[in-house]
């Protein structure tokens, strides 16, 4: 008899607010990637920065809060993201509760919910596929293995300008600089990279740019970061993971 694997109930945190069309494939990407996994996944999106709507724990088993640009170096924060920060803080309490995946602000909101600190990068505006090596603990969870050599290292898309600057003191680093951090409940996982984004993406936003990471920028930078877009990353073996680490859990919580 072949054993079916359960359908997965997904919801998503839209944390960024636009009508360009890369906010929409943003959201297709996650879509494309859990189906390409999981073709029978239920996907829910939600919209707490313009609704105030946050799913109801109880009804999924994975809750992945995307990228946004809020500013949570700002001594007050929007209503919103204060009820997001107190969503993640109850979510996190629950003994049966889903688990939550952060990504980039989504990884940043997280933290700072559970006792960490954001802080401008030292090295300036982050824009492209980024490479970042993983610690001892991040390469036994990711089980890298790249031209048949266990490698220490992964790649993402990346578009921020702060980052981890204290993690939470319940979560491990699986990467060097807190680029992805796994609580020890092993209910939160937080990228700063994006696993979702696309060259698309990517270019959308740029293109878009009101002048926030090119403003400052010479043409030669402006042209490197639109080349970083090309550079090959690990956009489809993270999402993998992701929902190999969600079967995990599932399985150990009937067991």
């Amino acid at each position: 008899m072949i054993s079916r694997q359960p359908s997965l109930r997904v919801a998503i945190l839209r944390n960024y607010d636009t009508p360009a069309q890369w906010g929409k494939e943003m959201i297709e990407s996650w879509k494309t990637s859990i189906h390409a996994i999981r073709p029978d996944s239920e996907i829910e999106v939600f919209h707490p920065i313009t609704d105030g709507v946050f799913p109801n724990p109880e009804d999924f088993d994975l809750i992945i809060l995307t990228g946004g640009v809020f500013d949570l170096t700002l001594p007050d924060f929007d209503p919103w993201v204060e009820n997001t920060l107190e969503y993640v803080r109850n979510t996190a309490k629950l003994e049966s509760g889903p688990k939550l995946a952060g990504i980039c602000w989504g990884h940043q909101v997280i933290c700072w919910a559970m006792g960490g600190k954001i802080g401008w990068n030292r090295q300036g505006d982050v824009v492209g596929v980024q490479e970042f090596r993983c610690t001892e603990a991040g390469v036994k969870f990711f089980g890298l293995d790249k031209g048949g050599a266990k490698s220490g290292n992964l790649a993402l898309h990346k578009f921020h300008k702060r980052s981890i600057a204290t993690p939470p003191p319940s979560f491990t680093a699986l990467a060097e600089d807190h680029e992805v951090l796994l609580s020890s409940d092993n209910k939160m996982i937080t990228f700063q990279g994006h696993p979702e984004m696309t060259n698309f993406v990517a270019k959308g936003i740029l293109d878009a740019d009101d002048g926030a990471y090119t403003g400052s920028a010479t043409e030669a930078q402006v042209k490197e970061m639109y080349a970083r877009f090309e550079l090959p990353h690990d956009g489809v073996p993270v999402p993998h993971r992701l929902i190999k680490w969600l079967d995990e859990q599932m399985l150990q919580d009937r067991m």
